[in-house]
């Protein structure tokens, strides 16, 4: 406890110390500080704060909950040092560099005169690394002064003023032409300038009259179409530039989309007028002009030439390799007269013209492609041709160039994917031309790893081998052999044999080892690729892993076999299939230790028995459906938020269950297959996460889980543990250590039987989180949490089972946390802080209330019979074994909860 103290007075002190350093420490005699930008608007204006201070040509220092941390991190170094010591570092840099040098010239004289000798006219060259005088490492001062700090923002008025003209500018672009922008300074005694930016946009201009001038036919029925399909109507709209120019950048895509080649947003012509118009109206014209290309006969011409809709008229898949070469591929060159001195690409000499093949074996002259190759096609055609969505004779549409690309990269083939198209003007036609470059097919790694899961700590290690072309059809063939440590929590509490109630112990207690297999095809196996969606992406992954676990209670062996199919639904939705009747089929074999055994039957809990128990779990089928607006087109119509939904729904046992008239029946009146009981359940479970951005740093964060699960027929008493539902942890509510909250309201603090691992067959919950910047690495959270589990009976844990009024059972949790953000991965601090337990007496549940009801439960389930401590202390027996309520749980993670 006192080392946790002096820990708080430190960094109190270091905070203390940083905000009390003076802010105009750096700041010239005859300079300003610039403290504060102030936006001072007429009422009603329809621009925000936020919006017009991102035009500000010069910000004051940044500040995080109204402190300037950075600036006070830079005023903390003496800055001359700094420099003097940087270019004393600087110059022993450079003496080493000129040491280097002439060493080397040393040597290389020495090597060349011996070669000499020799009567050689090479040598070898030595050249020895210089020190990086550029850009080299910085000390420790350097670094709290260069990326903790920030230098003082000075005042400077060439920029004060360009952001009045900036302001002005903006607002005349949104349609404010006849707006008064003024700025004052207040030069302050303490040498700080506060900036004040006075803002009346005035009257705005409006479109009162909107009109398509001309363009050719076909073009302007399609604007049309555009029009129609997005509902645009310019008029009673503030002329604004910005919404302008998105209409013709938008308009340009959509006629690309729409078979026109070469369309682009310099083709929409505005045409403006607002002489003579009533009030402030301005009135709009669109203009559609033709494009300019090459004269198709005289290459140094060009023409003008009405938008037409474009076709593929070839399809080329250029493969850039000679691994299948037979021979000497350079002779080959040599002989064909192909200069290889600066190739883009390496030649291909040989091709086959493929016959497309569509569905029901029928030829498709759509589908028709030209490979080339050197010596043997790496990949079949076949399947090149069904990630081509520019397909022959098909109108041309801009976002196919899209989907194409992005379904090469996915087949992890190709190193180098680039595709080129090929106007033809003389017939609208366009030659789409794929360069691809091969990936080594096989590959050998090793992985070393820290994995964390929802307060489940590990390290492990991998060693994978690779097959990225079985085949020659796309199929990956991937085999590993793993082995890691965990810090699995403990079965029981440690004070749940009658010892002083204790946190559970978190070390790395788990040891696993075992090998996997995993077999990924690009398309619904056993199907016929050509008789499927290009657009839904199939892929079949068949996987089976052996996996052995190694505790002191228990030993557990798992052989488990998957069979799942998932496709895409545009670029939003995801589902996922297992195999119908074997979607997954999971042995569980578990060797307890004799005193684990006996434990757990002395204790009677039958969800603990059945968790650690070997059984077989033949899953029938798994369904799961993801949708998410991440990568949707943004609309004006609908608002920033991004939400990610998924649901996932299990059954298991069912199959199974329609032989039980020739499976052998257990005392307890369960079946049997291959001597192993198996599980009979059924489980949902939904997630729910939506993500609204503040500004273009800040978001509010809200997540929703509700699952639920029902075992029945050949499961007595729970879902296996795999399925079952956990609260608490890193993910979950933070007031609550992973997996220790619930079920319901069940009195864990009173039970010195109970479990340090709460399972559940139901699940509802939730968070609320505002993230903000502290500064650009580190970032900031604050975070309120709810939820609980429940079981379907009740069992041994008493009021742990759903009922009616279950809305009263929620566990409340509210903290902070600390985020080191590296972009590619987040490390992770959060506090969280108990508000209301479910399980204490009604009038002790909320952190704020009086403790007297839990501490008379505590003297009613554990005695006040004296204990003599180790001090020689003697304290009541209730307050040793009774812990304290409330006690805040730090999380360390990866990556943000949800």
């Amino acid at each position: 406890m006192q080392r946790k103290a002096k820990h708080t007075y430190i960094i109190l002190i270091a905070a203390l110390v940083l905000v009390a350093c003076k802010q105009t420490k750096y700041v010239p005699d005859d300079k300003y500080l610039l403290s504060k930008n102030k936006i001072a608007q007429v009422k009603g204006s329809p621009f925000s704060d936020d919006e017009l201070e991102e035009i500000l040509r010069q910000q004051p220092n940044r500040s995080s909950l109204f402190i300037k941390w950075k600036l006070g991190a830079y005023n903390m170094v003496d800055t001359a040092k700094v420099f003097a010591k940087r270019e004393r570092r600087n110059q022993e840099l450079r003496e080493k560099n000129r040491k280097r040098k002439a060493r080397e010239l040393e040597i290389n004289t020495r090597r060349m005169a011996k070669a000499r000798e020799k009567g050689d006219s090479l040598y070898t060259k030595k050249i020895k690394p210089l020190k990086d005088t550029i850009t080299p490492s910085m000390f420790f001062r350097e670094w709290v002064m260069r990326k903790m700090g920030q230098p003082p923002v000075i005042f400077d008025s060439i920029r004060f003023n360009k952001s009045v003209e900036q302001l002005k500018a903006y607002l005349q672009s949104k349609g404010y032409y006849h707006n008064e922008v003024a700025g004052f300074v207040e030069y302050r005694n303490n040498r700080k300038a506060k900036v004040t930016y006075a803002i009346n946009p005035g009257e705005a201009y409006y479109i009162d009259s909107f009109y398509i001038d001309s363009g050719g036919v076909r073009a302007v029925n399609s604007y049309k179409k555009f029009l129609k399909e997005n509902e645009v109507d310019f008029v009673g709209e503030k002329f604004d530039i910005e919404m302008l120019d998105e209409h013709r950048n938008a308009v340009a895509a959509f006629m690309r989309d729409q078979s026109y080649y070469g369309f682009s947003s310099s083709h929409i012509v505005y045409l403006v007028d607002s002489t003579n118009r009533p009030g402030m109206g301005v009135k709009i014209g669109v203009f559609i002009q033709d494009r300019l290309v090459r004269h198709p006969y005289y290459s140094d011409s060009i023409i003008q030439k009405g938008h037409t809709y474009g076709y593929v008229r070839n399809v080329y898949f250029h493969i850039s390799d000679s691994l299948y070469y037979r021979g000497s591929f350079e002779e080959r060159l040599k002989a064909e007269g192909i200069s290889t001195k600066f190739p883009q690409y390496l030649p291909t000499l040989d091709t086959f013209y493929y016959k497309g093949i569509g569905r029901y074996g029928k030829l498709d002259k759509m589908r028709d492609i030209t490979v080339l190759y050197n010596g043997k096609m790496p990949v079949k055609p076949i399947l090149l041709e069904y990630q081509n969505y520019l397909e022959r004779t098909n109108y041309y549409k801009e976002y196919y160039l899209e989907r194409s690309y992005n379904s090469l990269l996915r087949l992890d083939l190709f190193s180098g994917i680039k595709l080129e198209l090929e106007e033809n003007p003389m017939t609208d036609s366009i030659d789409v031309h794929y360069y691809l470059i091969p990936k080594k097919k096989q590959s050998f790694g090793f992985k070393p790893q820290g994995t964390h899961s929802n307060g489940i700590y590990g390290v492990s290690a991998s060693i994978n081998y690779s097959n990225r072309n079985l085949f020659r059809s796309g199929q990956k063939l991937t085999i590993s052999f793993s082995g890691g440590f965990e810090t699995q929590p403990p079965v029981l509490d440690q004070g749940a044999t009658g010892g002083p109630e204790q946190d559970a112990a978190r070390s790395f207690n788990t040891f696993e080892i075992g090998p996997s297999v995993e077999f990924q095809i690009p398309w619904f196996f056993p199907l016929k690729i050509r008789n499927l969606s290009k657009r839904k992406r199939p892929i079949t992954t068949i996987s089976a892993a052996y996996n052995l676990q190694k505790r002191d209670d228990f030993d557990r062996k798992i052989v488990q076999l998957n069979y799942n199919w998932n496709f895409y639904v545009g670029k939003t939705q995801i589902f996922y299939m297992g195999l119908p009747g074997a979607s997954v089929v999971k042995y569980v074999d578990i060797a307890r230790s004799t005193e684990f055994e006996q434990t757990l039957f002395e204790l009677n809990d039958l969800f603990l028995i059945n968790a650690y128990t070997t059984q077989l779990i033949w899953q029938d089928w798994k369904l799961s459906y993801e949708l998410s607006n991440k990568n949707k087109p943004k609309s004006k119509k609908k608002t920033d938020w991004i939400m990610y939904y998924k649901v996932t729904a299990d059954a298991a046992g069912n199959t199974l269950s329609l032989f039980r008239n020739f499976q052998d029946t257990m005392d307890d009146g369960r079946h049997k297959i291959f001597g192993i009981p198996y599980s009979q359940f059924v489980r949902v479970d939904n997630e729910l996460m939506l993500a609204d951005p503040i500004g273009k740093k800040h978001s509010l964060n809200f997540s929703f889980k509700a699952g639920a699960g029902r075992p029945f027929g050949n499961s007595t008493s729970s879902m296996p543990y795999d399925y079952s539902f956990f609260a608490g942890g890193s993910n979950d509510n933070r007031g609550w250590r992973a997996r220790a909250l619930g079920p319901g309201a069940y009195e864990y603090y009173l039970d010195t039987n109970r479990a340090a691992t709460q399972i559940g067959d139901i699940r509802i919950g939730g968070s609320i989180e505002y993230r903000f910047p502290i500064t650009s690495l580190l970032k900031g959270g604050l975070f309120l949490d709810a939820g609980n589990i429940w079981t379907i009976h009740e069992d041994e844990r008493k009021s742990g089972n759903f009922t009616p009024e279950f809305y009263k059972q929620f566990a409340l949790a509210g903290g902070f946390g600390l985020r080191l953000d590296f972009d590619y991965f987040v490390i992770r601090l959060d506090i969280g802080i108990p508000l209301r337990d479910p399980a204490y007496p009604t009038s002790s549940q909320w952190i704020f209330q009086d403790r007297k009801a839990y501490r008379d439960a505590g003297k009613d389930a554990f005695g006040t019979d004296l204990v003599t401590l180790s001090n020689d202390k003697q304290v009541e027996k209730w307050e040793l074994y009774l812990p304290k309520p409330f006690r805040p749980k730090f999380h360390i993670a990866l990556g943000y909860p949800f």
